[in-house]
Parts: structure tokens; C-alpha cells; sequence
């Protein structure tokens, strides 16, 4: 036995080595994955109507979202695509289409995984990134498309069946090495075979740690389909038609609205910029305050100076 040990373990170091190799060969892949596949733009043939709708009546046009590309493809049982879309859209009522966009979520069974509220101006923005069961991802679309008006949606579709199956057939073949590692480490004599064994091993556990952590990422993008949306406010959506000219009053009501407005908010940021720095308006309020006084004496002096001398009437005796 002591002979065929030097033996076993060679070629327990050999496998181990290769098995490291296709860990590191499997996180290239896993990183290779994790880019997007080629884009496909949807809805570049769009015609968008107007419809009403119970949500928001003044613009929810319906607008055909297309299904994934492979969606009605003959895929082979077990095929593992990752979906994924970029939304835009655009609506007269955010309230109303945040309050639609949260039910949608709820019905589906999607969770907002980033979520921001960005004011600009007058109009509001909202940034979210959305992930909903892989089922309901055309449902969602279609729902959405719905909930206020599409202006892009870009679909992607990626296949990883292949670094899927490859990835699990080699943490299958890690799996098996541990328990002949800790029979040899048993029948270990010398400490140059423990150490290793034990370093064999070692690498066999991170292999094993590796290749479980790029399934389970794997299996979250298949589950979860991936949406980027941004909800923007208009005054007008880009499918109105255009407005009649304004007549002249029209205009200085608009223009004296800004006015006043632009007057406002400039007064505001100047009461919190000064409020931000009320310690140096403080200090130069003070300074040109000490140098108005120091040259107002200095003139009355002055003046004191160069005013003749009256002189005294004199009295006839």
C-alpha cells in the first residue's frame, strides 16, 4: 500500500489541478456571461394610438410589446435564456402611472431591486430597475406599455445553456473528490503526502465554492428576468398633436408665470446660500459697516478743517 501511495497521490494532484484549471476556465465564461448579448430594439415599427384606458384615460395608448426572440422557438427541454429589457416612457399623470406601475408589480410578483425619485424642475423622473419571474416577463411588458405611454423598449435574450450544463458537470466531478482525499489523508505517513493532501483539498472546497456560486447566479437571472424603466413627466407626450398657436395674451400669461416663477426660486436660492454661509455675510457685513464709519469721520474732519474761521462782530462803544 505504501508503494501505490506515492502513486494515488499523483494522480489525485493531477485531477485536482485540472479541476482548478476548469474553475478558473469556468469563471472567464461566468464573467463572459454576465455581458449582455446583442441588443434587439422592439417597437422600432410601432404605431402608437391614443386609447383610453381605466388607469389614465388621457394617454394610455395600447402598444403591442413583441415576445422574446427565442419565445416561440422549438427550445430543447431544459434551455436556460436569460431575458432582460431598457424601457422608456412618458406620462401626463405620474402619480397615477407610479400607482399602476406598483399594482402591475404586485400581480406579477416582481420587486423593484434599485428604485429612485428624481425631481427636476416642475417634472418628475423615476429610475428603477425591475425583476419579475422569467414567466411573466412579455406580461409585464404588455402592462406597462399599457400603464403610460412607451417611447423605447429593447429586448435581450441570452443563452446559457451551455456554460450552465458545463459549469454543473464539473462541480459534479469536485464533488466526488473530497471523500477519496480524506481516505489517503487517513492513510498518509510521511508529512511532505499530509501537506499535500491537505492542499488538495483546500483547492477542492474552493473549486466546489465557485462553481455552487455561478450556479446559483445563473439560476437568479433565469428565474428573474431584468428591467431597466425610466418613467419620465411631460407637459405633452411626443404624440400629441401640435397646439394651435398662442395668442399674445396667451403668451404674457405664460411668460409673466415664468417670470414670476424664475423669481421665486432665485429668491429661495439665495435665502439658502446665505443661510449656508451666514458666518462670512456675517464677517464682510460687519467689515464694510467698520470701513463706511472709519471715512464718514474722516470726512466730517475734514470738513471741520477747511471751514474758515467765523469771525466775531465787533461792538461800537
Amino acid at each position: 500500500m505504501k508503494k501505490l501511495l506515492p502513486t494515488l497521490l499523483a494522480l489525485l494532484l493531477l485531477l485536482t489541478a485540472c479541476g482548478a484549471s476548469g474553475g478558473n476556465s469556468s469563471m472567464k465564461q461566468d464573467a463572459a456571461a454576465d455581458m449582455p448579448a446583442s441588443n434587439t430594439t422592439a417597437g422600432g415599427g410601432w404605431i402608437m394610438e391614443e386609447e383610453s384606458a381605466p388607469m389614465e384615460p388621457m394617454e394610455a395608448p395600447e402598444m403591442p410589446v413583441p415576445a422574446p426572440e427565442s419565445a416561440g422557438a422549438d427550445l430543447p427541454k431544459g434551455a436556460k435564456l436569460i431575458y432582460s429589457a431598457q424601457l422608456s416612457l412618458e406620462t401626463k399623470a405620474f402619480d397615477d402611472a407610479g400607482k399602476a406601475l406598483d399594482m402591475i408589480m404586485e400581480k406579477l410578483g416582481g420587486y423593484y431591486e434599485s428604485h429612485s425619485l428624481e425631481q427636476g424642475g416642475s417634472y418628475r423622473s423615476l429610475y428603477c430597475t425591475i425583476r419579475v419571474p422569467a414567466e411573466n416577463f412579455s406580461a409585464l411588458l404588455e402592462q406597462v406599455g399599457q400603464a403610460a405611454h412607451m417611447t423605447r423598449c429593447q429586448q435581450y435574450t441570452e443563452d446559457v445553456s451551455e456554460v450552465y450544463y458545463d459549469t454543473e458537470a464539473r462541480l459534479k466531478t469536485q464533488q466526488t473528490k473530497p471523500d477519496r482525499l480524506h481516505v489517503l489523508l487517513e492513510q498518509a505517513d510521511t508529512m511532505e503526502d499530509i501537506i499535500a493532501l491537505e492542499s488538495a483539498l483546500s483547492d477542492t472546497e474552493l473549486a466546489i465554492e465557485q462553481l455552487t456560486g455561478s450556479l446559483r447566479h445563473y439560476d437568479s437571472l433565469v428565474g428573474y428576468s431584468t428591467v431597466e424603466l425610466e418613467l419620465y413627466e411631460v407637459y405633452k407626450l411626443s404624440t400629441d398633436p401640435d397646439d394651435a398657436p398662442l395668442t399674445f395674451g396667451q403668451r404674457m400669461a405664460s411668460a409673466f408665470s415664468t417670470g414670476l416663477r424664475r423669481g421665486v426660486d432665485g429668491a429661495e436660492d439665495l435665502l439658502v446660500g446665505l443661510a449656508r454661509n451666514w458666518v462670512t455675510v456675517l464677517v464682510l457685513t460687519g467689515g464694510v459697516l467698520a470701513v463706511v464709519l472709519v471715512l464718514r469721520r474722516r470726512m466730517r474732519r475734514n470738513t471741520a478743517k477747511d471751514k474758515p474761521a467765523q469771525p466775531q462782530d465787533e461792538t461800537k462803544i
